[in-house]
């Protein structure tokens, strides 16, 4: 497990394992709310288990911002900010998260050269896919965001070669893309149609993989 911690790549089991061994973890119930936005947020988080769901609120609906699972790390942006909580965080699947305070985690990073390596290749990770986010909002119609949006969620499964996505439904998707629930529900049906996709029960299977990234101008 401690391999696929992005935080602690190039690190040895044996530096990971001792610094886990150190670490408190509490498990949480879907549901429970980990951060509120605009909040002072004091710990970082390292995810064990579960999922994540990371949104603002603007103009009283919900905007989702990206997802944070297993081996993810949460609250560094902050660290570095000084600031309050950017988003909110909910967890949507119950799971388990290692937490340390931020000056803990800043005696980590003098003693472990090797995370701030890994924090910043994180933060490139996230800005790319921020910056992806906005030129879908920007640039594309609501029919090319829903499938370049499944395919971030293909791209991002620890099972892609099942190419299952599971954890999401449309309003999900809507809240995602910042589109109406009508049209993406419009968009899913005309896949459907298409046999791209097939909706199961609490699931979206791929069926057309070439043809989905065909419409996503991939």
């Amino acid at each position: 497990m401690s391999k696929s911690i992005q935080l602690f790549d190039g690190m040895t089991d044996e530096q990971v394992q001792t610094i886990l061994s150190k670490l408190p973890s509490r498990k949480y119930k879907k549901n429970h709310m980990l951060i509120f936005e605009d909040d002072p947020i004091e710990k970082i988080y390292i995810i064990k288990s579960g999922m994540l769901k990371v949104y603002r609120m603007y103009e009283g609906k919900e905007l989702i911002l990206g997802f944070v699972k297993k081996h993810e790390v949460l609250g560094e942006i902050e660290l570095f900010s000084d600031g309050n909580a950017l988003s909110s965080v909910e967890v949507i699947e119950d799971g388990e998260i290692y937490y340390l305070s931020q000056a803990d985690f800043t005696t980590l990073l003098y003693e472990n050269k090797a995370l701030l390596k890994n924090i910043f290749r994180i933060y490139n990770q996230r800005f790319k896919a921020l910056n992806r986010q906005i030129q879908n909002l920007t640039f594309h119609s609501v029919h090319t965001r829903v499938c370049r949006t499944l395919l971030d969620f293909i791209e991002n499964s620890e099972t892609s070669t099942d190419l299952i996505i599971q954890h999401t439904n449309q309003s999900t998707i809507a809240s995602i893309i910042g589109a109406t629930r009508e049209s993406v529900s419009k968009t899913f049906k005309d896949l459907q149609d298409e046999k791209i996709i097939a909706l199961e029960s609490k699931k979206i299977r791929i069926l057309n993989l070439s043809k989905l990234e065909a419409y996503a101008n991939i």
